[in-house]
Formats: structure tokens, sequence, C-alpha cells
């Protein structure tokens, strides 16, 4: 199983004089990546790098995420990144799954 992240936030560099909208996704809860924010990119009047909370009104956490841009006008991703910390094994019944240790020998 790969282990769960908690995303605390993105930093993008952009430009874009129309602005635009962020869709943050991720695959948990449910395993299916799905929309879990969405951001109002402010417009812009050159290249400029803003930072974007994930933790409104809790972490977004996943193993996987992805993001989409959209815009009315023109938008040019330079480049950015996301804070993360790992979690570790989340463990879904639903799901099927199930945590189990190898033997291990107690001297006592």
């Amino acid at each position: 199983m790969e282990g769960v992240k908690q995303f605390k936030d993105v930093t993008l560099t952009y430009e874009g004089s129309a602005g635009g909208t962020l869709y943050v996704k991720t695959d948990m809860p449910g395993g299916t990546i799905e929309t879990r924010r969405t951001i109002n990119l402010p417009a812009t009047n050159g290249r400029e790098t803003h930072t974007f909370p994930l933790d409104n009104p809790s972490l977004l956490e996943g193993k996987q995420i992805q993001w989409r841009i959209e815009s009315s006008g023109s938008l040019i991703p330079y480049g950015g990144y996301v804070r993360f910390r790992r979690v570790g094994t989340y463990i879904d019944g639903a799901a099927g799954d199930v945590w189990e240790t190898q033997p291990m020998g107690l001297e006592g």
C-alpha cells in the first residue's frame, strides 16, 4: 500500500490577466480522483507567485494529487510545488484493506 499524505498548501507561479480557477483533486476519501478544493486564482500584471492554503476546513489527504487550471482568458503556469507530510498507511475496511505484521518471536 502507498503511504497517505496530508497536503498543506500549493504555491504557483503564473501569469494571467484574467485570473482563473485551480481545481485540486485527490483520491481520498473513496479511492477515486475527485475535486476536493476549488481555488480562485487572482489576475496578475505579469509573472507572480502565490501560495494557496489547502487546509480549510481540514487538510486534504490522499495517495495521489492532480491539478486542473481553467481560465476565461490567457493564463500561463510557469511552475509550482505542494507542501505535504507523509502520514503512513490508512486501513479502509470498506475496501477490504487489512494490516498484519510478520510473525514475531517474543522473549520474556
